[in-house]
């Protein structure tokens, strides 16, 4: 992958992302590549679940059971909102974070950012095999509706949704920080030294 792809990588909706996905081995190779994440101590924060196209509608039974449990009674049309968002992506993998809080030096938020690089490096690989990719969310995540159903036991975190796939509608550019806005130099005085 180029330094230029990765400069140019950015989200497409999930419902832009349509067949073909990645085969079984580009899926293996994105979850390989999110096990080269930096890892303090190695405790592999992270837990990723694939899930079946054969299995959405079950995925979709989830999101519905979530979305009640977020927002009580539900409208026809909610209804149908919560359960389409299962079928998205040609390709959808489950993100949950494993975080220990009991060891000092390596706090949670460390653990985090070792979660974090991990998606990153699944929607690199997606990029370097010429898929859209985007990670999703939203309160759903939070539900015990998705812990339970998902299998995710106490000690894991939903994080969100990867979803790859073809980009049917390429995104529109997005506006970027420019570097000399989140990088400074320290101490102040050496500031010139970057240019």
């Amino acid at each position: 992958m180029k330094l230029d792809d990765i400069i140019a990588r950015r989200s497409a909706s999930p419902r832009r992302l349509i067949p073909p996905g990645p085969n079984e081995e580009q899926v293996r190779m994105m979850i390989e590549a999110a096990c080269a994440a930096p890892d303090h101590r190695r405790f592999r924060p992270w837990r990723f679940i694939l899930i079946r196209n054969d299995d959405r509608p079950k995925l979709a039974d989830l999101f519905e059971a979530a979305a009640h449990e977020t927002h009580g009674k539900l409208s026809e049309g909610q209804t149908q909102r919560a359960r389409e968002k299962a079928f998205n992506g040609a390709c959808l993998i489950a993100v949950a974070g494993v975080i220990r809080d009991d060891v000092p030096d390596v706090p949670p938020h460390e653990q985090w950012v070792s979660v974090g690089a991990a998606v990153q490096n699944i929607l690199l690989t997606a990029t370097s095999f010429g898929f859209g990719s985007m990670i999703v969310s939203g309160d759903k995540v939070k539900t015990r509706a998705l812990q339970n159903g998902l299998g995710l036991n106490a000690k894991e975190q939903l994080l969100g949704f990867v979803a790859v796939g073809t980009v049917s509608k390429v995104p529109p550019a997005t506006e970027r920080p420019i570097v000399e806005d989140v990088l400074s130099v320290w101490p102040p005085e050496e500031a010139g030294m970057l240019t």
